[in-house]
């Protein structure tokens, strides 16, 4: 008889049971006769879970001996231990392997001369992938990152940051109520594509010759473990958009490619310095503020954060939010307020659409950051 089959036969009568949650699973008191040698995944399989998605928590492994019911037949050992989920198999170890391939050996072609010391900010804010009009998401997303390239050999600045601005999956469920039944791709084919799109989108900038680094923060969508409510079932920063950052981070680092990265861990929002100048990234759905208009709002926000975190944001300069789909600028008391367009299809945003009218044309949005003045200039959308 197979082990899992012996299990299924002793805990018919017995207290075992198994809470799972986002990040892995507690099995308690699972009746073996013998021991597990080590089959841990026999605890998982039966109870109907995928033991190749999950691996034991060593040092949370527990056995006990009691009398076998019966009397007659000796002891029975008892097993409890937690299990977490093994994450990085959301990305398929082919789709890692056909980057590591392009990757080795590869070197970008060194920079000639550089004009200034500024640097080149590129902002990816909400592709959506998985929504209706992925493809062309895709395509605005090719094109913002080409043309920005374009750009930095042409303005030369000394270094180039791109910022991953969120919702660069839409997801799969719980986000708004018909959303399984209107989503192109399931939440491991968008997982895979945003993956592939931050490692194509970091390979063009490295090709530029400069030294670049990156930033992700969590971000709506990215929010994987809703459950039929505004809030995760984990917490907002168990989040697929910084999760994929840092496989992308993983990549790159193996391959000997060195990029400073930062990700979002604690806060929605992220605080770094570029050409000088100290620089405020969030996807902007955390942050709140009273207002007439979406501008109006997320100044207020602006002005409440600065308030009640005013050492650490007090002299921050430059702005930038996502999440509301459109282009838009602002300036107030020396600071500079940007609001990303998005990158997802033209019009897909239905609920906007067909309640208000609502719409904007795709884009990315780019700038050279550095310098005194505004701490900006040649802001482009492409």
């Amino acid at each position: 008889m197979a082990l899992s089959d012996r299990l299924a036969e002793k805990t018919a009568k017995s207290r075992a049971h198994i809470e799972v949650d986002s990040t892995g699973a507690d099995v308690t008191d699972v009746p073996v006769e013998g021991a597990l040698d080590g089959d841990w995944g026999a605890l998982i399989r039966h109870f109907g879970l995928d033991p190749d998605a999950f691996e034991v928590v060593d040092d949370t492994v527990r056995m006990s001996m009691r009398e076998h019911p019966t009397g007659d037949k000796g002891w029975l050992s008892s097993y409890s231990a937690r299990f977490r989920k093994i994450r990085h198999e959301m990305i398929r170890p082919e789709v890692l392997q056909r980057w590591r391939d392009d990757l080795t050996d590869w070197e970008p072609d060194p920079v000639s001369h550089v004009e200034q010391d500024h640097t080149y900010l590129v902002l990816v804010a909400d592709p959506q992938l998985g929504k209706k009009g992925t493809q062309e998401a895709v395509e605005n997303w090719r094109r913002g990152i080409s043309s920005h390239v374009r750009q930095i050999r042409a303005l030369k600045p000394a270094r180039v940051h791109v910022a991953f601005m969120g919702d660069e999956t839409e997801g799969a469920c719980n986000n708004y109520t018909n959303q399984p039944h209107t989503i192109e791709l399931n939440q491991s084919q968008q997982l895979e594509l945003d993956f592939d799109m931050r490692v194509w989108t970091i390979k063009q900038l490295l090709a530029t010759g400069l030294p670049v680094s990156a930033s992700s923060v969590i971000s709506n969508h990215g929010e994987w473990t809703r459950n039929g409510s505004k809030d995760p079932v984990t917490s907002s920063n168990d989040n697929a958009s910084t999760h994929i950052a840092r496989m992308t981070q993983r990549l790159f680092h193996e391959l000997g490619h060195e990029i400073e990265w930062t990700i979002g861990e604690t806060h929605p929002g992220i605080t770094l310095t570029l050409g000088g100048v100290e620089c405020y990234f969030s996807h902007g759905y955390k942050e709140k503020g009273r207002g007439a208009t979406v501008e109006a709002r997320m100044r207020a926000a602006i002005e409440r954060q600065i308030l009640g975190r005013t050492e650490e944001l007090g002299t921050t300069k430059l702005w930038f939010m996502a999440h509301y789909h459109h282009f838009y600028t602002q300036e107030f008391e020396g600071r500079t307020l940007f609001g990303c367009p998005a990158l997802e299809a033209e019009r897909s945003s239905e609920y906007m659409l067909d309640q208000y009218g609502v719409w904007s044309p795709p884009g990315m949005l780019g700038m050279l950051v550095g310098g005194s003045g505004r701490g900006w200039q040649n802001a482009n959308v492409f």
